[in-house]
Parts: C-alpha cells; structure tokens; sequence
C-alpha cells in the first residue's frame, strides 16, 4: 500500500509517459488490468466523467480478443476522478495525431483507448517493462507493484476517506460477498460519483 502523497507523487510521474492515462485510471478506478487494455472509446463519456466496463482484453490461442467480463457485476459503470478525465483528454488527442500520422497503417480493429503506437492491443509484459518501472522509479517507489496492484490501492484510497465497502465493491466489479462484504449495505445512489469526489479530496490534499 501506498500513502495519498506517494499516490500524488505517482501521478505526477505518469506525466512523462505515453500510457499516462492507462495507469492513472489503474490507480483511480479499481478496473481489472484486462479491463482496462479492452476499454474501447464507444464506453468513455469524457462530458460525464465515467467509462462503461463492458468487455476485457484476453489472448486467446495467442490472439488478443475482447471477451466478457468475469461475472455479470463486472459489468459495471465507473465514475472518474478529474485527475483522470483530464489525462484521458489528453490522451484522446494525442492518438489522433498517431493515427493521423499512420494513415492507413492504423490498427483499428477494436477502437481501443490503449494502444501500441500503431493501434494494436497492449501487451502486459511490455506495460511493466516500459512504462511501470520507469514510472515507479522517478516517483521512488518500489518496482515490484504490478498493474494489478494498482487496482487494489485505488480501493484501499478510497475506504481510507470513508467510502462504504458496499460502494468500493460495486467500483471493483466483485461478485464475491466474502471478498467485499457488500452484504451488510446497499450502495445509494451517486455512491460511485462518491469514490471519484473522495479521491478528487484525497489527491487535492
């Protein structure tokens, strides 16, 4: 785990990459790291601050294909933290001009937000490689956390500043009662507007 001023430091790290987005929303959202990879831009509303997950990224006899999220609760709405609107604008705009500059030699297949250079699927290993551990070493952080790991401190930041495990649950797409005991409460609604408004705070801080 991480504290809120490391998490600050993190993202202002991020700024020097090309995946900047990518790893700020792993480390605002709690979306899964397949998520992520297959978030495609028909489920970002940048005028509304939230992404739809609605498919995941998987190879499949060695071929990246989009595949259904793990169980029907995966399927899920997340509300965006400003941090994170803002680095996806910036994103959008610079894989324009990648794919401006390509032409025809842009891999569209699946209008994906994260991509190579030339618009094919990410590859994990390379995500780690290239963009991770150089991203933790300038914030001086340890190189062993993973992309998955950003998942869990994006909710551990969040249920330190209060947000209900109900709420965490539904921003995490659990399906497991023993995971997130989701049992004990019911989300209200606007809870995942809560989670981006708390970390909005926390980063601020």
């Amino acid at each position: 785990m991480i504290s809120y001023q490391q998490t600050q430091v993190f993202i202002r790290a991020c700024r020097n990459y090309r995946l900047e987005s990518l790893l700020i929303l792993a480390i605002t959202t709690s979306a899964r790291q397949s998520e992520l990879l297959g978030l495609t831009w028909d489920n970002v509303d940048l005028e509304t601050g939230e992404i739809n997950i609605r498919q995941a990224l998987q190879k499949i006899e060695g071929q990246p294909t989009l595949v259904e999220p793990k169980t029907s609760r995966s399927k899920r709405t997340v509300a965006l933290t400003d941090i994170a609107v803002g680095s996806l604008r910036r994103h959008h705009v610079a894989q324009i001009k990648e794919r401006m500059y390509l032409g025809a030699g842009w891999n569209n297949k699946f209008n994906l937000v994260f991509t190579t250079p030339t618009g094919t699927p990410l590859d994990k290993d390379n995500i780690i490689k290239r963009e991770l551990s150089p991203t933790y070493r300038a914030a001086e952080l340890s190189t062993k956390l993973t992309l998955h790991d950003l998942r869990h401190i994006a909710a551990s930041l969040v249920l330190g500043k209060g947000v209900s495990i109900p709420t965490v649950s539904d921003m995490l797409g659990n399906a497991d009662a023993a995971t997130t005991p989701r049992v004990y409460a019911h989300a209200i609604p606007g809870a995942q507007r809560e989670a981006a408004i708390a970390l909005n705070r926390a980063l601020a801080e």
